[in-house]
């Protein structure tokens, strides 16, 4: 990394004392101004509700404080406490991994393709495993009723982290709480190890996904499986992640445990996709999208699917998956949409060809692949 040189440091002092510490995070003065100005309003906003308590607050020193924190690579979202996941504000809090917007964008896109479908289900499932935030299921609500109110949805989350999911449900009555909120539907969150074999005996700690499942009454078949699971390898995880990122985000959201001792360094990166196929197998999904960290491993993924030979279609979107006929590409017999890094695979079988516009009633064959 480039260091930043001493008359950029002289012109950000110039135009205020506290601006030269962001631009080792930032990188750059316009984005050290944005963040600056975000952190005055925020100072603002805590000295505002502090009195209307009747407290006072020395607001220059918190914010020099958050400045020295920013300075050492904490996220912004974790000092602001919030952080942008489509139209949602969505609470961030350390311990759980923070949204990010390329997630939202393969959200909002599969959502946007599903509010066109006329042979939706009068109540649509949806599982999204390693929930984190909650930010999927609470995004995919929201998109889905801004143009929709005849689907009863049923959104599941599922974590292993007590943490990701106490603050899935912190936001998920936030959001309740705004006027943006459509009260149908059924947006829930649940403890499991999707990683756990089903038919293991277990004692103590997470239960498996299945036994879960079972044990709180959710129902065994779902249309839509989504993932955003933990995708770095560890070798990966210290040549292409800031700073920020392995200093402060949580690794068991960002890097699979190892199966093996010794296990190859890619083997290990993609643990947990053969798991969530499987998962998708069983639950008897017609949809399934999992996020990816590049095109390398997306292929992996992709082959990986067309192995169990149970899907009828399967593709590859980028960071902006809205494409043209001049977005669209081949990798190894793999159609690859949008523009940007690739960030998804999508798979459909049976109706979920129709569901996302990928065949027409007339001319679908049968209803569901099994």
């Amino acid at each position: 990394m480039p260091r930043i040189t001493t008359s950029l440091l002289r012109k950000a002092r110039t135009i205020d004392p506290f601006l030269p510490a962001l631009l080792g995070p930032c990188r750059d003065l316009y984005a050290a101004q944005n963040e600056l100005r975000w952190l005055h309003e925020h100072v603002e906003k805590v000295a505002k509700a502090r009195r209307a308590k009747g407290d006072t607050l020395a607001e220059e020193a918190l914010l020099r404080q958050l400045v020295v924190e920013r300075a050492s690579g904490k996220p912004l979202q974790y000092i602001l406490g919030t952080e942008y996941f489509g139209d949602l504000e969505i609470r961030c809090r350390p311990g759980v991994l923070i949204p990010r917007s390329d997630t939202a964008a393969s959200v909002t896109h599969i959502v946007g393709l599903l509010r066109k479908a006329h042979n939706l289900p009068p109540e649509l499932r949806v599982l999204d495993l390693c929930t984190g935030t909650g930010c999927i299921p609470l995004l995919f609500q929201h998109e889905l009723y801004s143009t929709r109110n005849d689907i009863d949805l049923r959104v599941l989350g599922v974590d292993v982290s007590h943490k990701a999911l106490r603050l899935a449900s912190y936001n998920l009555q936030k959001v309740r709480n705004t006027r943006q909120y459509v009260d149908k539907g059924r947006v829930r969150f649940l403890k499991a190890d999707i990683l756990l074999d089903p038919f293991a005996d277990q004692t103590r700690g997470p239960l498996p996904l299945k036994t879960a499942l079972n044990l709180k009454g959710q129902p065994p078949f779902w249309d839509i499986l989504v993932s955003n699971p933990p995708y770095v390898s560890p070798s990966a995880c210290w040549k292409t992640t800031t700073r920020s990122v392995r200093g402060f985000e949580p690794k068991l959201a960002l890097v699979p445990p190892p199966s093996k001792p010794s296990q190859p360094d890619m083997v290990q990166g993609d643990e947990f996709y053969p798991r969530l196929l499987s998962i998708a197998q069983d639950v008897e999904a017609k949809i399934v999208l999992l996020e990816v960290a590049d095109l390398e491993q997306a292929l992996r993924v992709a082959r990986c699917a067309r192995d169990l030979d149970i899907f009828d279609g399967i593709e590859i979107w980028r960071d902006q998956p809205d494409s043209s006929p001049d977005d669209i590409t081949d990798e190894d017999g793999f159609p690859v949409l949008g523009q940007g890094n690739a960030r998804s695979v999508i798979c459909w079988r049976g109706t979920g060809a129709l569901w996302l516009g990928k065949v027409t009633a007339a001319t679908s064959k049968g209803d569901d692949v099994q």
